[in-house]
């Protein structure tokens, strides 16, 4: 019998300096770009090989080019 594939939990959390993370499965693979910085309303991502971007209906999580979210 073959393994089913769980979807990993993805969440956005604000910390206390106002900073907004992409969170998935605990690690913090991305960061919302500083207003006023070239970054800004993009997500720049901490943890090699992961890409966030957001669509006008939802979150795309990708890492190596592979769809997670």
């Amino acid at each position: 019998m073959a393994a089913k594939q769980m979807q990993p939990e993805l969440e956005m959390r604000c910390d206390d300096r106002g900073d907004l993370f992409m969170i998935l499965d605990g690690v913090k693979i991305a960061k919302r770009g500083t207003p006023g910085t070239p970054q800004a309303k993009q997500w720049v991502s901490l943890e090699p090989g992961y890409t966030v971007h957001m669509t006008e209906t939802e979150t795309v999580v990708e890492y190596n080019g592979v769809r997670l979210h």
